[in-house]
């Protein structure tokens, strides 16, 4: 029976979330979780924090955090938890969820070993909880780390998909809560709400263009034509160090 991993994005203005989410994971499964941990934008990473998150993680058995120093995008967290990852499937969560049964960890495991799952499946309508699979990753290529801010990321790794005749699955999960936050990382220019201006300019202008003129709030609003390739996805730390000044 195929199992899998937990993997969790955080930084240090949601220590409380991460506090109750690990308390919750612990009260229904054992499985082991890999933390992708973020850095401070413009400023040393939080000593305080480091010394709390090390010592919450050790509570707990089969927890595992990795830090980044400096603010990297939700891509690059996403692809580290990947590689992190004792299997090829890893259950990804934010850390803004608060989870109220065991019924998300059955439901993945179910899902995984059936025949319909092909490697990337999202939960509730939502990438806030999504199940992804190293083999699909390796075939189309990680989650673009050119997007080095937040937002976007879905659509782009959709379109990816629908280029190799795949789609993302959705399945429902109950009981499963996503929290109201506006807590995201300071100094980090805005696009629409909590996400970010790099990414959507990217995306919209630098990666792909739409084909007709005209307002569009995402990728499938209007046709895209692509103008940068997906290859150097994974890792591409010269395209951070060009530009993170742009953030």
């Amino acid at each position: 029976m195929k199992d899998y991993t937990i993997g969790i994005t955080t930084f240090s203005k949601r220590y409380s979330f991460i506090v109750k989410l690990l308390s919750q994971i612990r009260s229904h499964t054992d499985k082991p979780i890999v933390i992708s941990i973020n850095g401070e934008k413009d400023a040393e990473f939080n000593e305080e924090y480091r010394k709390k998150i090390l010592l919450l993680c050790s509570e707990y058995d089969n927890v595992f955090p990795t830090f980044f120093l400096e603010t990297r995008g939700l891509s690059k967290m996403w692809n580290t938890l990947l590689i992190m990852s004792y299997h090829d499937n890893v259950l990804m969560l934010n850390d803004d969820i608060e989870i109220h049964s065991s019924d998300i960890f059955d439901i993945t495991t179910a899902h995984i070993n059936s025949n319909v799952y092909n490697g990337l499946t999202k939960m509730n309508s939502s990438f806030s909880h999504f199940i992804v699979s190293k083999n699909l990753m390796d075939e189309i290529g990680y989650f673009d780390e050119r997007l080095l801010g937040f937002g976007e990321e879905d659509g782009d790794i959709s379109y990816r998909l629908l280029k190799v005749n795949k789609r993302i699955d959705n399945i429902g999960v109950p009981r499963v809560l996503n929290i109201v936050s506006n807590v995201r990382h300071d100094f980090v220019k805005s696009g629409i709400g909590k996400y970010s201006e790099f990414n959507r300019t990217f995306i919209y202008g630098e990666k792909y263009t739409p084909e007709t003129n005209g307002k569009h709030r995402g990728m499938f609003d209007t046709p895209m034509k692509q103008l940068l390739d997906d290859n150097n996805q994974y890792p591409n730390e010269k395209y951070f160090l060009d530009n993170k000044h742009r953030l």
